[in-house]
């Protein structure tokens, strides 16, 4: 399981940026969406979709808090994503 301090790889969308080596990315957080804009170094693409990086900040039964590296409309760069969303960077 997971830890604090962990970097973890979170499923999300992935949309072109408007610079180059940017992304614009969403997430589904518990409160709902978030998106914003990161560096292509911090998303990868897997068989089943795009994950980006984040690090873990905070758990608990069914959410992981994460701060992910980037410039973000609503937020800092900290999501509270569901447990499953998640899996080892």
């Amino acid at each position: 399981m997971f830890k604090v301090g962990d970097y973890v790889a979170i499923g999300c969308d992935v949309q072109p940026g408007p610079f180059e080596g940017e992304r614009l990315v969403t997430i589904d957080a518990i409160d709902g969406a978030i998106s914003g804009f990161v560096r292509e170094s911090e998303l990868r693409q897997q068989e089943n979709g795009w994950q980006i990086r984040g690090k873990v900040r905070n758990i608990s039964s069914d959410a992981i808090e994460v701060w992910i590296l980037g410039s973000f409309f609503t937020t800092n760069g900290i999501a509270s994503v569901p447990v499953h969303l998640a899996e080892a960077a």
